[in-house]
């Protein structure tokens, strides 16, 4: 099969390669809950050439649960294979009486590459998404601009509900995946981000750091108000007008910290909301929209 010599056509287990080539059966689980990690529009994908411009790097990748799934500087692409280009392909194992797949298969790895294929349609606007597509080898070679568009335009047109369950929304972001695993399909991650030790720690360095300078700030303010206090008293008041400079400048020290943390924290908790609110508008506008058109 062109880009997989193991596979051949004729294998009786075709149709178990094609389910894991293609079906994304944890994001399907997933998919009552993507609402709370994506954008709810399968046209969320933003083109390569665009992904070029955001300083994404394109990786490829052959898990097709991590097609389109970014964090930080990196999005996730799997790349179409050649077979899944070839009319006579799609008419023998897809729509033909005999095809050696079972309905249920059929049925599975159909919808789910046709939510691959649509995914390409949006992924591949122009001529330098498909320059870009080619140079990552995410398309082959011998495929030609005009005739690529031609057959990835049939694909735009296609509901959500021609598609799996996970090509109802476009792009995913992994820590939002991560975060929402235990709840979703009962894992600790989705997938994971780091694969040593050394970069997992790192990533909480700047937090703990932040942590631990407040409270150094913190503390070392409340220290000079003590110290204030000691040399008030020794001092016999003779040094007043520097004990109330410092007493002055330690509540203002404490109030800057204090300010920074609450404008922090109120920060996160107003684009929290704001994301959850616009998610729940949009699953409104979603849940609606078919009577609306009726």
């Amino acid at each position: 099969m062109g880009s997989h010599p193991r596979e051949s056509l004729d294998d009786p287990q075709l149709g178990n390669f094609l389910i894991k080539e293609f079906t994304t059966p944890d994001l399907d689980a997933f998919q009552p809950h993507l609402w709370k990690v994506a954008t709810q529009s399968s046209s969320h994908i933003t083109s390569l050439s665009s992904q070029a411009v955001r300083g994404r790097d394109i990786i490829i990748c052959e898990n097709p649960s991590l097609h389109l799934v970014w964090i930080h500087s990196r999005i996730y692409i799997k790349p179409i294979p050649k077979y899944l280009l070839s009319y006579s392909f799609w008419s023998f194992y897809f729509t033909n009486k005999s095809s050696p797949l079972r309905d249920d298969e059929k049925l599975a790895v159909v919808n789910a590459a046709r939510g691959f294929l649509r995914s390409y349609a949006h992924l591949v606007k122009h001529k330098s998404d498909f320059i870009l597509a080619q140079k990552h080898d995410l398309l082959p070679k011998d495929v030609r601009f005009s005739k690529f568009i031609k057959f990835i335009s049939c694909f735009e047109q296609l509901q959500d509900f021609d598609v799996s369950p996970r090509y109802s929304f476009g792009e995913l972001r992994l820590s939002r995946l991560n975060f929402w695993a235990p709840i979703a399909i009962n894992r600790l991650t989705f997938h994971k981000s780091v694969w040593q030790y050394g970069a997992y720690f790192a990533q909480f360095y700047g937090p703990l750091l932040f942590i631990f300078g407040t409270f150094a700030i913190i503390l070392s303010a409340m220290q000079v108000a003590l110290a204030v206090e000691s040399v008030d008293s020794l001092a016999g008041g003779s040094w007043g007008a520097f004990s109330s400079v410092c007493r002055v400048f330690t509540i203002l020290t404490l109030f800057v910290v204090l300010l920074v943390v609450f404008c922090l924290c109120l920060t996160f908790v107003v684009n929290g909301l704001r994301e959850v609110l616009f998610a729940l508008k949009a699953l409104y506008r979603k849940g609606h929209a078919p009577k609306n058109a009726a």
